[in-house]
């Protein structure tokens, strides 16, 4: 597997001297079609069966050349769908849009807005339907022509799974464990199994002065299990995946791994604490994702045996992400600025800080191929990435989300 690659940031002052790697074309030409071999007589060779064409989906809002938006202008903005960089989709927004307020599912663009007291929920700008209050979106998810969703209402006010808008299960105090912007997880919050829609949330249980969490696992509107408060247990994640419950969890001070009723004890160094820990599927496993800080920052991606891959940095990593056996991430200075994008050890593009990463949703490895959504920190040049591939594109706007597809 991945060894430990601590050396390459460290190469980074070094790099920092050399011209900034994008054109105005991909670096390797057409990163989307390949031309036909051909034989030694110059004949065309029969070609070989096409595998399924993996296509880069983009979301991008745009502006008026005359619109300042880094400034706070944000009026006639469009929300773009782009497929390999053209345009499939336009759609006018009303103010400046929140990136959790719109998704990319199998080639469309969906969107959710509030008004007038009411969410509406729309399809590649088509109104699909509405309903009373406000929720914010942690899961979004279509199956054979339903939509489930999963919000969270603000302030406090719970949690409500529906399909198709109709209201099936809600808790008043309900908090959802996960977000909108879990990128290695279709539906964002959901976990999509052949056997349902699973998702966790958790309740407060008071005893005194002490407040600890009970975490329930929910199949759609029916609990599937309830995992206790504890004040001696820090949950840091819970998934469903081929039909198992994971935890990611520290009991005292040993993080371990719950899969089934199986307590497996990971093989963390001592005094280590891992940092933003999440559960992330890998291939024909499970891994457990986050940083520790030791005294430096080392982000990493560790299996039940240990670790996977393991970056040692000075600057801040978003975001590390795998498939299969190679992985990818975006590091950045600590005003948010992009310093590089790596495939595996290679250094794709040095950007200096002339791009930034709008949202964590920017960034995507799947189905074998590495993309990623660069906004340019001034002026209108902004890139997409795929794999080693960089292409440029110009508009008054920024990116907000990938989907490889």
């Amino acid at each position: 597997m991945c060894k430990l690659i601590r050396w390459v940031l460290f190469t980074l002052a070094v790099l920092s001297c050399q011209p900034p790697l994008f054109d105005s074309q991909p670096r390797s030409g057409n990163p989307y079609h390949s031309d036909a071999g051909r034989s030694a007589a110059g004949k065309p060779e029969e070609p070989e069966p096409a595998g399924p064409q993996v296509s880069l989906y983009a979301t991008a809002v745009c502006f008026p050349d005359t619109v300042d938006w880094r400034a706070g202008g944000n009026s006639e903005a469009m929300l773009f769908l782009l497929k390999d960089g053209d345009e499939v989709v336009r759609v006018p927004m009303s103010g400046r849009p929140e990136s959790y307020r719109h998704r990319i599912i199998r080639g469309e663009l969906w969107t959710d807005h509030y008004e007038q007291g009411q969410m509406v929920v729309s399809c590649n700008g088509e109104e699909r339907f509405r309903f009373p209050g406000e929720e914010v979106f942690n899961g979004f998810w279509v199956v054979d022509g339903q939509l489930y969703t999963l919000g969270q209402r603000p302030g406090g006010g719970g949690l409500c799974f529906r399909v198709n808008g109709q209201e099936r299960f809600s808790s008043e105090s309900g908090v959802l464990l996960n977000g909108p912007d879990e990128v290695e997880w279709d539906g964002g919050a959901f976990c999509i199994d052949s056997s349902g829609i699973y998702y966790t949330y958790r309740v407060p249980v008071r005893k005194q002065e002490e407040v600890n969490w009970e975490y329930r696992i929910m199949k759609e509107d029916q609990v599937e299990k309830v995992v206790p408060a504890s004040a001696d247990c820090q949950v840091y994640d819970i998934r469903v995946w081929n039909g198992t419950i994971y935890r990611f969890e520290r009991r005292g001070k040993e993080p371990c791994l719950v899969k089934g009723e199986t307590y497996i004890t990971l093989p963390f160094p001592p005094g280590e604490v891992p940092h933003y820990c999440k559960l992330v599927p890998g291939g024909n496993r499970i891994l457990m994702k986050g940083y520790s800080y030791t005294p430096a920052f080392t982000y990493w991606l560790r299996d039940q045996s240990g670790t996977v891959v393991s970056i040692g940095s000075t600057y801040v990593l978003r975001d590390l992400v795998m498939d299969g056996d190679q992985y990818g991430y975006v590091s950045e200075y600590e005003d948010g600025r992009v310093l590089g994008v790596f495939f595996g050890t290679e250094v794709v593009l040095l950007a200096n800080g002339r791009f930034t990463l709008t949202s964590s949703r920017c960034v995507q490895f799947r189905k074998q191929t590495f993309g990623v959504a660069l906004t340019a920190a001034e002026g209108k040049r902004h890139l997409l990435i795929r794999d080693r591939d960089t292409t440029a594109l110009r508009f008054n706007g920024y990116f907000t989300s990938i989907q490889i597809d």
